[in-house]
């Protein structure tokens, strides 16, 4: 098994809705993307521009993460929404090909963005299920990559999350930060993450 960006992490104390921030001026993305009809209105009025804007500032082209770069994954301000505090990066990132975005454009042009939306809706749920495997482990041999500049990576406890991984997962084989690259890890870095897997797979 292996794991791009996000780790194997034990079951939270508590409900993702009760868990992740918010306040009267802001709250966490999950939450946004949680409320029916908000996010997908404001993703379709421009779908090429939504694309653009979420690919670029989740990539490792957004740099270091730090409080001053934008995070399309960070906290979404009450009175805006979360293409507001992305500027418009007005060409693709490097690693993105002008032909495949325009197929991604295409696609959820014609359906819209609620199908992935949908995933989020349902974290409480998921989290109520994951209480089945409570105290399962991950026997097969495992690896876990993440990029430099994910996100997810300057997320406050995610360092010990990932730190604590061989807890859960006895056989990990490797966990490994692949410098320059952000949330889109496969696509970023094809090279080094192939070589990667293919390494890893030899040693099965």
């Amino acid at each position: 098994m292996v794991a791009l960006g996000v780790p194997m992490m034990g079951r939270a104390p508590m409900a993702p809705s009760r868990l992740f921030p918010l306040s009267e001026q802001a709250w966490f993305y999950t939450h946004y993307f949680s409320q029916a009809g908000l996010a997908e209105n404001e993703f379709g009025r421009d779908v090429a521009a939504t694309l653009r804007k979420i690919y670029f500032w989740a990539s490792g082209e957004a740099g270091p993460r730090d409080d001053r770069t934008p995070n399309p994954f960070g906290m979404v301000a009450r009175e805006a929404g979360l293409l507001d505090a992305l500027p418009d990066p007005g060409a693709l990132p490097n690693w993105l090909d002008g032909a495949d975005f325009d197929a991604f454009v295409s696609a959820f042009t014609a359906s819209g963005f609620r199908g992935g939306l949908n995933y989020y809706r349902n974290l409480d749920r998921n989290w109520d299920l994951q209480a089945a495997f409570s105290g399962m482990l991950v026997q097969v041999p495992a690896l876990y990559l993440v990029g430099e500049h994910d996100p997810g990576l300057a997320m406050p406890g995610m360092r010990g999350i990932i730190d604590a991984m061989p807890k859960l997962v006895p056989d990990l084989r490797g966990s490994q930060i692949i410098p320059g690259a952000g949330h889109w890890l496969q696509q970023e870095a094809s090279d080094q993450v192939n070589a990667v897997l293919i390494e890893f797979l030899r040693g099965l």
